[in-house]
């Protein structure tokens, strides 16, 4: 339970693969409200010349065009999708530019004497508060978010010399209680993505990720080490004999000796870094970028150890322990998936070859087949 507070209620405990998944609905959200926001801006256009004043009209006008402007930019705007912090910085500024329409306009209003005859303008600030109620945020996210813009309607009472009044009060504490039902409406979205990405990419035995997740990230992360230059290392893991272990003890000890290495791979995964995957029945896979070959076998000797002192009591009650062997390689140049998968697929066999319960480096020449 604490686990899934903690979970809706910062973006830390987040992997950095569910954080893609995350950012990439924020990004095509934020891109459909910047496309809406555009149209409806520019069209409203037509409206304020028929409910005021010319010289209000022009004015907020050339406002409207500028906030349609910056929407448009903010729905050109493709890049980085999967980048969590870029789609922040997308959401934020839509709220950004948003409020300044609303600060804009509600000066020009005022300055004519309008300001307390147009309801529409008036219930702007809570037309921002309730779009965050479509992005699945975290608690922290939504109330930073919440806050800026009751913030700002304060400030502008301030300005207005409405601050006290009885109808100033209930607009705050009404955007208050906005805020809290799209804070809440938020968390449920994040609450549901989480829970539908868990279905979705987690092996239902070990809780670790499943083989098209770790398929789909090795080509991320090739893909991202190839742009920034940084290292990428791929570990296999394969339970020795388990084959015979399962014959002898009986499916339920295996999936007992499955969970407990799946806890080790989780303790010796950095965090928000490194994917642990299982791969395939006794299989494992770890991804772990920004780490080099030597790291690695650091890494690989520790998850051996634990192995080691592992003791499991099994449904027969006897006690037992298991090893593991690994295959070890590093992201070459230029080098894709199904090379480097068979690179430690041959410096797995090679471990296992050569007595098991070890780690073997691949070699850094490139399987012919894979050139």
């Amino acid at each position: 339970m604490w686990e899934v507070m903690t979970d809706l209620l910062v973006a830390g405990r987040h992997s950095r693969y569910f954080n893609h998944t995350r950012s990439h609905h924020l990004f095509t959200r934020v891109r459909l409200l910047a496309w809406l926001l555009m149209v409806l801006q520019s069209g409203w256009i037509l409206i304020d010349w028929l409910l005021l004043p010319a010289a209000v009209s022009s004015s907020i006008a050339y406002a409207r065009l500028a906030t349609s402007g910056c929407c448009l930019l903010l729905a050109l705007w493709c890049s980085h999708a999967y980048r969590l912090e870029v789609s922040l910085i997308r959401l934020l500024l839509l709220v950004l530019v948003l409020t300044l329409f609303q600060t804009a306009s509600t000066w020009v209003l005022e300055q004519q004497g309008y300001h307390s005859h147009v309801a529409g303008y008036a219930f702007f600030p809570f037309m921002i508060i309730t779009m965050l109620a479509i992005f699945p945020l975290t608690v922290l996210e939504v109330a930073g978010f919440t806050v800026f813009v009751i913030l700002v309607e304060w400030v502008t009472q301030l300005w207005l010399g409405t601050f006290g009044q009885v109808e100033s009060l209930n607009d705050l504490w009404l955007l208050g209680i906005l805020g809290c039902i799209a804070g809440w409406a938020s968390v449920n979205q994040l609450s549901m993505l989480l829970v539908l990405y868990r279905q979705a990419t987690r092996d239902p035995l070990t809780g670790l990720a499943n083989r098209r997740q770790v398929m789909d990230q090795l080509d991320e992360d090739i893909e991202a080490a190839e742009d920034s230059g940084q290292m990428l290392v791929v570990m296999m893991f394969d339970l020795d004999k388990f084959k015979s272990f399962n014959d002898h003890y009986g499916h339920a000890a295996g999936d007992i000796v499955l969970k407990q290495f799946a806890r080790i791979l989780r303790d010796h995964a950095r965090r928000n870094e490194d994917l642990a995957g299982r791969f395939g029945g006794e299989e494992f896979l770890m991804l772990m970028p920004n780490m080099d070959a030597r790291k690695a076998g650091e890494v690989a000797d520790s998850i051996r150890q634990a192995c080691h002192q592992s003791r499991l009591r099994v449904p027969t009650g006897e006690e037992v322990s298991f090893s593991t062997s690994i295959g070890i390689a590093e992201l070459m140049p230029g080098e894709d998936r199904s090379s480097v998968l068979q690179r430690v697929d041959e410096a797995l066999y090679k471990a296992k070859d050569s007595g098991r319960d070890r780690a073997c480096v691949a070699d850094s020449v490139r399987p012919r087949s894979a050139a």
